[in-house]
């Protein structure tokens, strides 16, 4: 039988689902049985090789059609042990995860069809599940795209886009060696004066974080990070990391700590009242 001849039968389909995650170079590969599945190699266009996809708790809310692009997201469901839905409880960066759902039927492993796509977007805990929300590919479509915006700091996003720096010539090593909540005492942070890192990054095992403070030693996240926790809380380990210095958007900085005045996104010369109307413009 084929694809279209099981989706029509009364009683002999044997529906299933198909969840790749894409991640950069990284995948992630599942299927809602009970057992895994291997998908024959040409089924997809992309994947020329026999692939296989892990067996999932995984499930997904309706798939909705509608004009209204805020009306289309769908929800997923994880148990809350999950390991690939637990790393999206910290800190995810500017990484873009996408996901394509996939459906098909066991009796006929060599046909899919491509049931949805889009992105993750946030992640949040509901009883003993952990729940993605993703939107789907044409919402990003239908957006608004992103102005200038006429400043005084910089419209730039440090490390990303028009700000052209490269991260990777700004991460220093450093050691955790305790922590408080979100509070993070790097010993090597003390070398630099305080407000240095606030806004900046703190990397552990590839994973960013955004650091909101700096104090001495005392780094503060936005988030919190289980995998740099655990680190820190084993005597037997030692959490090595990377910290990137941040920027609070003015001028000065731009030039004096990065040496990128030729990228500085602001116009710290606006007049603070508008010379026509007499209204501030600040």
């Amino acid at each position: 039988m084929t694809y279209d001849d099981l989706e029509i039968s009364t009683a002999e389909g044997r529906p299933l689902f198909l969840y790749r995650f894409a991640e950069g170079p990284t995948t992630w590969r599942f299927v809602s049985r009970s057992s895994d599945w291997v998908v024959p190699g040409g089924t997809l266009a992309d994947e020329p090789g026999d692939t296989a996809w892990a067996a999932s708790a995984l499930a997904h809310g309706n798939v909705v059609q509608s004009g209204d692009p805020r009306r289309v997201d769908l929800s997923l469901t994880f148990p809350l042990s999950d390991p690939f839905a637990r790393r999206w409880l910290g800190p995810r960066g500017s990484s873009v995860t996408t996901l394509t759902i996939f459906r098909g039927h066991e009796q006929v492993p060599g046909e899919l069809v491509a049931h949805w796509k889009g992105r993750i977007v946030s992640a949040w805990v509901e009883g003993v599940r952990i729940v993605l929300r993703a939107e789907s590919l044409f919402t990003a479509m239908r957006r608004q795209g992103v102005r200038a915006r006429y400043q005084r700091l910089c419209r730039h996003v440090l490390y990303a886009g028009g700000c052209r720096l490269d991260i990777e010539s700004f991460l220093v090593p450093a050691t955790a060696t305790a922590r408080s909540g979100q509070q993070i005492t790097v010993p090597e942070a003390a070398a630099q004066p305080d407000g240095w890192y606030r806004g900046g990054v703190l990397r552990h095992a590839g994973v960013p974080g955004f650091i909101t403070g700096h104090v001495g030693a005392t780094l503060t996240l936005s988030g919190r990070m289980p995998a740099l926790e655990a680190e820190i809380d084993d005597p037997g380990l030692t959490a090595s990391i990377q910290i990137a210095p941040g920027c609070d958007l003015r001028r000065d900085t731009c030039a004096n700590r990065f040496d990128n005045l030729l990228n500085f996104g602001g116009f710290p010369d606006i007049p603070g009242r508008n010379p026509f109307g007499g209204t501030s413009i600040i």
